[in-house]
């Protein structure tokens, strides 16, 4: 695995997975973490509402936040503090920086697998945002190797792989975590964008159509879908899931990606 350069990891995600796959993942990931720290690490009542205050500042207010989580840090906060750090970094838009101190934190843990596997899987999608999917795939490997039976961190390390171009890679990974968690609707539609990527059209639309089967309003699989009916020449199709994107989602990336894409499809189609 060597690092990528150039194009953002952001704009790379338009062309290879949902960008709303990078939209949310540090909502989940830190609400999982959190209650993975407060359970193991013997916190009091008193001590897992302010972490929990923290957290929620560290996302709401990143500056005050991070002032807030240092000091604490320095009145013996330990591991809960030192996360909170690392959130707000991460809100910050500082990822490099909140990767390697959460590198430091999960080295340095006296918690179980769970908690560091946590801390290391929040790691990986740090460096991924800073660009560097060598260091994000070394981290989700060491998560997997304590936690191999968690579906979200296959799919984190597919992320990396899949934005590095090893697609089948990427599929062998997003396929582990579908034996371990069929029909898991996140890993479908990776796994149909690397389809597509490889050309594989017919299993990339039975991918997306497995999941709005079971979430006809997944904007994430209508704007995958809106891709494979725009390469097979469907465009009054592809406009339509694309339109639907942005009246579910208005204002948010995959939304903007949307318009984008109808944009550049009305452009080819008036220069015909």
């Amino acid at each position: 695995m060597s690092r990528l350069s150039g194009t953002s990891i952001l704009a790379r995600a338009t062309g290879l997975l949902c960008l709303a796959g990078f939209v949310g993942f540090w909502g989940t990931g830190i609400t999982d973490a959190r209650a993975q720290t407060e359970s193991n690490g013997g916190m009091t009542q008193e001590e897992s509402q302010q972490y929990r205050d923290c957290i929620k500042l560290a996302q709401l207010k990143p500056e005050d936040g991070f002032e807030s989580a240092i000091a604490w840090r320095d009145l013996g906060g330990g591991e809960p503090a030192r996360h909170c750090v690392a959130v707000a970094l991460i809100s910050l838009g500082k990822y490099e920086e909140a990767a390697t101190r959460l590198d430091a934190l999960a080295k340095d843990s006296s918690a179980g697998p769970g908690v560091v596997a946590g801390m290391l899987a929040q790691a990986g999608q740090a460096w991924m945002m800073a660009d560097n999917l060598e260091y994000a795939w070394r981290d989700q490997s060491r998560a997997l190797e304590l936690v191999p039976n968690n579906p979200q961190l296959w799919v984190d390390r597919a992320m990396a792989l899949g934005l590095a171009g090893q697609y089948w890679e990427a599929i062998d990974d997003l396929n582990k975590a579908l034996d371990l968690q069929p029909g898991y609707a996140e890993a479908l539609i990776y796994r149909a964008s690397a389809w597509r990527l490889l050309e594989s059209y017919e299993l990339a639309m039975t991918d997306i159509e497995n999941v709005l089967g079971q979430d006809p309003q997944n904007v994430q699989a209508l704007f995958e879908r809106g891709k494979l009916y725009r390469i097979a020449g469907e465009d009054d199709l592809a406009r339509r899931d694309w339109l639907n994107v942005i009246e579910l989602s208005n204002g948010t990336p995959v939304a903007d990606a949307a318009k984008a894409n109808i944009e550049k499809m009305d452009v080819r189609t008036g220069s015909n």
